[in-house]
């Protein structure tokens, strides 16, 4: 063996193991942190998340001190249970109620479970094990709370399933950080379909907000054609998906919005200080939407939709015009807000508003608050918020209503056991009145969703 063939090699060996040393590889993340402009997420003054309040079920999962026996007993307990590296999952299946509790019953059809491997609080947790990538990595993900945004926008742009939360599994002592996701059931795609697949997700990568946390992200085992090491599936239209989200970030959620182009932001702004109003009205009657459904029918629904999320609502469903609700789920999504829906339509009298409340969330309106605004009243609306069972209708008049003229239009729903608060119409300290609110509630109403939750 000649002197110089013995050099290549250790030159080469030296080469490898500096290639994968941890400096080496934080320095290749900083660069390339800097040429896709993700430079924001490494300043400890990344944007905080305006979020939702986050929820916290109590389950039967079986206890123990490390995800590994958890998912030990998950499976004696008869689960299927899908590992990763960094979390396993729970797909859709029969045994899920007993196992899961409220918590299997509370979201869409068709919800899996992905839970973290990082058992510490949600604010403390990450989707990286410490001991599997570099800070500067985690932090180009970002928090659980950050990775909301990113699993959405993917989303969005047709990529990814919908992520509906960021929970909290309770099991024991232990608390369990839990992104409840939209369970992919179909198997990978054919070469062409991934091709395709890749070609769109670049595309989107050089024309959106949306960025890659790890560099030369085509040579990765996690984007090779067929499979993407398991994260690409055909969803139920056969459309390929991308069911991981830890390889992506968003570069500034705030741009999000710039594709909604808006004419509404006063209407934005004027819906901030009546919904504080709103808040301090049903709490003086005892109202608190922690752990509720919202329903919100009306222009602004997806203003205070949010809010309402803010303040502890468990679910928030809205009605606005079709341009209003897009903006909506882009604000939302921008955000990191995913407990809502917003529907796109032109409410009249002949809109069958019940019809449009999706069968699983009807057993849960029991205790349901709905802002009812009476921008553009329609008969039909309160006819059906008549069949449905609230605990609470609070109706938000315009400017220049008296309670009087509100009242007048609510009287279909003054059915048995309704009673209505006194009216409210606070001054502002100048010459024109804010708008009246009137409270009606339903006596004798259950507390059945906050029985379920622990907080």
């Amino acid at each position: 063996m000649r002197a110089g063939d013995g050099v290549k090699r250790m030159t080469s060996r030296l080469g490898r193991r500096l290639r994968w040393h941890p400096w080496s590889i934080s320095l290749g993340l900083l660069v390339h942190a800097a040429r896709s402009g993700l430079w924001r997420s490494l300043s400890r003054a990344r944007r905080a998340v305006d979020r939702q309040e986050v929820l916290t079920w109590l389950t039967h999962i079986p206890g123990g001190d490390s995800s590994r026996e958890i998912v030990v007993g998950l499976r004696q307990a008869g689960l299927r249970v899908d590992e990763g590296g960094n979390a396993f999952y729970l797909p859709p299946q029969p045994r899920l109620n007993k196992i899961l509790g409220p918590a299997a019953d509370h979201y869409p059809p068709g919800t899996g479970f992905k839970i973290l491997r990082d058992l510490r609080k949600v604010d403390e947790a990450h989707y990286l094990r410490p001991d599997r990538q570099t800070r500067v990595r985690r932090r180009l993900i970002g928090t659980p709370h950050h990775q909301l945004i990113t699993a959405n926008y993917l989303h969005r742009l047709g990529l990814g399933p919908r992520v509906w939360d960021l929970c909290v599994l309770r099991a024991g002592y232990l608390s369990m950080p839990t992104f409840v996701v939209q369970h992919v059931e179909g198997g990978p795609p054919d070469a062409r379909g991934c091709a395709a697949f890749l070609e769109r997700l670049r595309v989107a990568l050089a024309t959106t907000e949306l960025r890659m946390t790890i560099p030369n992200w085509q040579r990765s085992k996690d984007f090779r054609c067929p499979t993407c090491n398991g994260n690409l599936l055909c969803d139920a239209t056969g459309t390929p998906t991308y069911i991981d989200f830890q390889n992506f970030s968003v570069r500034d959620p705030r741009r999000i919005l710039e594709s909604e182009a808006t004419h509404g932001r006063v209407t934005s702004v004027s819906q901030a200080p009546r919904f504080d109003a709103a808040l301090q009205l049903l709490r003086e009657h005892g109202v608190d939407l922690r752990h509720r459904v919202v329903l919100d029918v009306g222009p602004g629904a997806g203003v205070r939709l949010p809010r309402a999320l803010r303040a502890g609502a468990w679910w928030a469903l809205g009605w606005d015009q079709p341009a209003a609700a897009r903006r909506a789920e882009a604000r939302a999504v921008a955000n990191g807000f995913t407990r809502m829906q917003i529907v796109p339509t032109d409410l009249d009298d002949d809109y069958d508003l019940a019809a449009a409340i999706p069968h699983w969330l009807r057993r849960h309106l029991t205790d349901a608050v709905v802002f009812l605004s009476m921008a553009r009243p329609h008969m039909g609306i309160a006819r059906a918020l008549a069949t449905l069972p609230w605990g609470a209708v609070l109706c938000m008049g315009e400017s220049g209503h008296a309670p009087a003229q509100v009242s007048d239009h609510l009287r279909v729903l003054m059915t048995a056991g309704v009673t209505v608060a006194p009216p409210v119409s606070r001054s502002a300290g100048g010459a024109v009145a804010p708008p009246p609110l009137l409270l009606l509630r339903r006596t004798g109403e259950s507390a059945s969703a906050r029985r379920v939750l622990h907080s």
